[in-house]
């Protein structure tokens, strides 16, 4: 069933706790969609957004309000949301793959099951490395240590590791980019000529679970494999059930895929679910359109009655909606090409943002998804 979230009416002024704010800019997002926010128009840059907080524990997943940084003065506070330090790894290559460096989150003792549980999580077509990290030459694919191996990815996937850990999972986050000599990522290259394609990306996703399996205090029947964009569409690439499935490679036990382009999964006519799937996709993603997703659930509960796949579909949200930044229009990927405006539109969503972390946190939290 499609799932399209309807944000609620926001409280009396007479009352103001602190999750005011949030239901106020929940009636106006509710406002302007039904207004015809899906048919905005971005040829000016978009109002900027009430400045949401970054993923912080617990507090950003209540649906009406969002945590903010604990006060300098406050010694304790700070440590207790402090990030937990990466490790960097090597995943082994073979003739088809190269040797990949992956990014190792472990939550501090204490907070943590005897078995954890894994999330593997693949980055989009900007790859993993913040800016100034890929411009210096990698320095995270060479294996010089540095002070704070976390700093070198981008602020997304720093933000999701250190919540993801704060709920106990240990996170592994694959480079599928820097060792193939694309630090930089793929995003302006033509869909159809890219070296690096869902094949190459399913590959390292399996890769990244075999490595997963083999550490200790890890739970090998709890891994969880989550993408973003162009790593989206590798989750759906690897959970696809019509693909074999490599012997000695554990098996996912759900998946979660922030708005993956679907087309070529649609266009496969046996594209089946071995996993549980949870699909997050804004209703006006003008890059990786909601539509074809709509369909793509249809056409794999046509074929698997069974099948257990749930999407969420937030109403004027674009791509990347679960980012911090402003709306802007990108005109530099092959997909502005098909657009009448010759752009798409990227950027966060103060409003989609909470209620896909909060959809996540329950469905992750869900013995059946």
């Amino acid at each position: 069933m499609v799932h399209a979230h309807i944000p609620p009416q926001p409280a009396p002024r007479a009352a103001r706790p602190a999750g005011a704010w949030l239901r106020a800019a929940v009636a106006l997002g509710f406002s302007a969609w039904m207004a015809g926010a899906a048919a905005h128009t971005p040829d000016l840059p978009a109002p900027a957004l009430d400045a949401p907080a970054p993923l912080t524990p617990a507090g950003a997943l209540a649906p009406n309000a969002v945590s903010r940084a604990a006060p300098a003065s406050s010694a304790a506070a700070r440590a207790a949301v402090a990030p937990v330090p990466a490790q960097r790894v090597q995943l082994r290559g073979d003739a088809a793959t190269p040797a990949l460096t992956a990014y190792w989150f472990v939550p501090r003792e204490g907070n943590t099951p005897r078995a954890l549980p894994v999330v593997v999580a693949l980055h989009g077509c900007g790859g993993l490395l913040a800016q100034r990290a890929a411009r210096d030459g990698t320095a995270a694919a060479t294996g010089t240590d540095t002070a704070d191996v976390a700093a070198l990815l981008q602020q997304r996937y720093r933000e999701y590791a250190h919540w993801l850990t704060e709920r106990g999972y240990a996170v592994l986050m694959p480079d599928s980019f820097s060792a193939r000599g694309k630090p930089h990522g793929i995003c302006a290259e033509p869909i159809d000529n890219r070296a690096i394609d869902d094949r190459t990306r399913r590959a390292d996703a399996l890769a990244a679970l075999r490595w997963v399996a083999q550490q200790p205090a890890v739970d090998a029947a709890r891994i969880v494999l989550l993408g973003w964009s162009n790593g989206a569409q590798a989750v759906l690439a690897t959970v696809d059930a019509s693909r074999p499935w490599p012997a000695g490679t554990p098996t996912v036990e759900r998946a979660v895929a922030f708005y993956p382009g679907c087309k070529r999964a649609v266009q496969q006519h046996s594209f089946r679910l071995r996993a549980p799937l949870l699909l997050m996709i804004g209703g006006a993603d003008d890059w990786t359109p909601a539509t074809r997703c709509a369909m793509l659930q249809s056409a794999v509960q046509a074929r698997q009655p069974g099948a257990r796949f749930r999407l969420e579909i937030y109403p004027g949200a674009y791509h990347g909606f679960d980012g911090t930044s402003e709306l802007h229009r990108r005109t530099d990927v092959p997909a502005a090409a098909m657009r009448k405006g010759q752009s798409v539109t990227v950027g966060g969503d103060a409003v989609a943002r909470v209620a896909a972390l909060a959809q996540l946190d329950s469905w992750l939290a869900s013995p059946d998804p």
